[in-house]
């Protein structure tokens, strides 16, 4: 490592600009997203802050400092070697655990749930995200062909797993404790997990999913209501209905922005986990394709950035952030357009959320540090 680092110093120099190789592509996706996501968020949430902060900018003054902070964390990001993670992952994911242990007891209860400090403005279950692919992506890339034996892989894979879900499954949080065991799960495959181990591990999973989704009230209260709309779309409950009612008002074109009439009530809370709808109905099909694309050329530069990686690590983190962001994104709009049942899961950079923005911007950070580590090899290996 410490001559790869050597190699790296000396290449930054011999190749003036280096430093500031950027995959554009990628930084032009999430820059649209940003912007779609700002308007989303203002228009959304401008009555919403009259009537409840008597201030219509609350909301998007507080979206807009999370994204400054991003954006800052996105340029620190990029000034060290991404396998300086390697030494921050275990001490994160320690401190993400001992704060998702204390939001059990001290958080703010909202809606029944406990998922937040300062009247959930900062929510640990974000940073697990994050905190659980640098700790998995290091553990796995450590590891080599000893993931295939049971003691070294499925085991403390397992374990590892198993407590950030269950302490974001105390909250409650079904649906992010699920998004992150899949992630986990895809990871553990692409390392190159024995097949008879994935397939103990995903029926294991499945199982104790399943268990939890017909026990736990709030879960199988959404089974219930998703089942109900599959027999009868007339007796759909009121927050699908008018999810579908504004994707229906949006036309080809939408009505124009902020013109919906859904986030005015009966859409409750559209600028978190629904905003997907207010996005369809005042942009239209056109504009709801539009960032579907964005999404899209993500995911692509992210699969990209995992194939030029110059070694396994950076390979399995790129693709751990990608999968993150590509299956966080999934689930939200197949909520919206009710193909699963109700989540809570937010629509990356577009719902409002000031944690969510911000870890999902440290992650794109992440993904241009290994994108310019990828090209600093390319271009020193062509100069040799």
């Amino acid at each position: 490592m410490a001559t790869v680092n050597v190699v790296r110093r000396r290449s930054s120099r011999a190749l003036p600009g280096i430093r500031f190789q950027i995959d554009y592509w990628l930084l032009l996706a999430v820059a649209g997203l940003l912007v779609v996501g700002m308007l989303m968020v203002y228009s959304s949430t401008f009555d919403y802050g009259i009537r409840f902060h008597d201030d219509a900018t609350y909301f998007i003054r507080r979206q807009l400092g999370a994204m400054v902070l991003g954006v800052a964390a996105i340029v620190l990001v990029m000034q060290f070697d991404y396998h300086a993670l390697r030494r921050i992952s275990v001490p994160f994911l320690a401190l993400t655990l001992l704060s998702l242990v204390i939001l059990l007891f001290f958080g703010d209860a909202i809606l029944g749930a406990r998922r937040g400090f300062y009247q959930g403005s900062y929510q640990p279950s974000e940073v697990a995200k994050l905190a659980t692919i640098l700790y998995i992506t290091h553990w796995l890339s450590s590891k080599g062909d000893r993931i295939k034996m049971l003691t070294y892989g499925l085991l403390p894979f397992s374990v590892i797993t198993g407590i950030v879900c269950a302490l974001i499954v105390r909250q409650p949080d079904l649906s992010t404790a699920v998004l992150i065991a899949l992630i986990s799960f895809t990871l553990f495959f692409i390392a190159g997990a024995d097949w008879r181990q994935f397939g103990l591990a995903g029926l294991l999973g499945g199982s104790v999913f399943l268990f939890l989704m017909f026990t736990l009230p709030h879960a199988v209260a959404r089974i219930d209501a998703y089942t109900t709309t599959l027999r009868d779309p007339q007796q759909a409950t009121w927050q699908v209905r008018q999810v579908l009612i504004a994707l229906g008002r949006g036309g080809w074109f939408g009505v124009g922005i902020g013109e919906s009439t859904q986030k005015f009530g009966p859409l409750p809370l559209a600028h978190t986990d629904g905003v997907f709808a207010i996005l369809g109905e005042e942009l239209g099909l056109v504009g709801a394709l539009f960032v579907i694309a964005l999404l899209i050329v993500l995911v692509w530069r992210g699969v990209r950035i995992a194939r030029q990686a110059r070694d396994g690590y950076g390979a399995l983190l790129a693709l751990g952030i990608t999968c993150w962001l590509a299956y966080q994104a999934l689930i939200n709009i197949a909520v919206i357009t009710a193909v699963i049942p109700v989540t809570g899961i937010p629509l990356p950079f577009i719902s409002y959320g000031g944690s969510s923005l911000l870890v999902s911007l440290v992650g794109i950070g992440i993904l241009l540090n290994i994108s310019r580590d990828a090209a600093l090899t390319q271009r020193f290996q062509k100069k040799e």
